[in-house]
């Protein structure tokens, strides 16, 4: 199969987990702390897999404390998402998210001592105007900022430093021997969120009381496709070029625009997107230049 079509499946995934993601906050669990422990628990399970899966490699302690603290980075962000999609559009949270890429290029350079090219920084303008218009409304106190994204701007940071510690200790090296201590990093975040943080230890107690059968499964089943778009992601970037793969992952935002729209005509109770006319020619000319910031930032590297 062409790497093409792996690089388009995995936005489409990425979206469908999403909505699912939405699914699980509005009608099983209705507090979002609650949320890590159960992430948490799967993370565990697929880094047991992964670990089986790519011939149970064995890493310097350096590597493993470096990948493992990467996946707790990973597992705050999630703390942090969860609550912004329970309060949010899922297809705007999608649209947010894509800011990573300009927190990736700002950390690479001050990290990693990248250079940042004129392209690059006019992909950086593009993106974040995309955020900052899309989060933006008028009231009555003048143009008002979503809250949520004061909260995706921090997942989108803590999620960039995971990629950009990932990277500098990959570097070219077999990047699946790593995935398996990835995971268990993100294991060892939910556990260390449990214990320190009071109200996320309390939702998840309260929500093990009453969370049925099926939404446990439904959890099960969302993070093993996630995990699939994951591995999609990388088999993509294995075969073709790293820079067009990244560019198509930000056809998500148009994926989850319609998923939007479809779902909140179908399934009204649970998905409330704006889908009148003017709202999804603001969305879809958002989405449009932050695809085109993308373009920019990835087409240059």
């Amino acid at each position: 199969m062409s790497w093409l079509v792996y690089a388009l499946l995995s936005p489409l995934i990425f979206t469908i987990v999403n909505f699912v993601d939405k699914l699980i906050l509005e009608k099983h669990v209705r507090n979002p702390a609650s949320m890590s422990p159960y992430i948490a628990v799967m993370a565990f399970l697929s880094g047991c897999v992964l670990f089986v899966a790519t011939g149970m490699p064995a890493l310097p302690f350096r590597d493993v404390a470096i990948v493992m603290f990467t996946g707790i980075l990973t597992a705050i962000g999630a703390l942090f998402y969860y609550r912004a999609l329970a309060t949010e559009e899922t297809s705007k949270v999608i649209v947010l998210i894509q800011i990573q890429p300009v927190m990736v290029l700002i950390l690479s350079f001050l990290l990693l001592h990248e250079t940042i090219s004129i392209l690059q920084f006019v992909g950086f303008v593009l993106i974040l105007g995309a955020a900052v218009t899309l989060s933006a409304r008028r009231g009555l106190g003048g143009i008002q900022f979503s809250k949520v994204l004061w909260m995706l701007l921090f997942v989108n940071f803590v999620w960039s430093l995971s990629v950009v510690l990932f990277k500098f200790i990959v570097s070219g090296d077999h990047f699946e021997r790593f995935l398996s201590y990835e995971s268990w990093g993100f294991a060892l975040g939910g556990l260390l969120v449990y214990l320190f943080v009071p109200s996320v230890r309390n939702a998840f107690h309260e929500s093990l009381r009453v969370i049925p059968r099926q939404a446990l499964a439904i959890i099960a089943v969302n993070e093993t496709i996630f995990l699939c778009a994951k591995l999609l992601t990388l088999a993509a970037v294995a075969l073709g070029p790293t820079a067009l793969v990244s560019v198509l992952g930000g056809t998500q935002v148009f994926f989850g625009i319609v998923a939007g729209w479809v779902l909140t005509v179908l399934a009204p109770s649970i998905y409330r997107e704006e889908i009148a006319r003017r709202d999804l020619i603001r969305k879809g000319a958002v989405a449009l230049v932050l695809f085109v910031g993308i373009a920019c930032i990835n087409i240059s590297l």
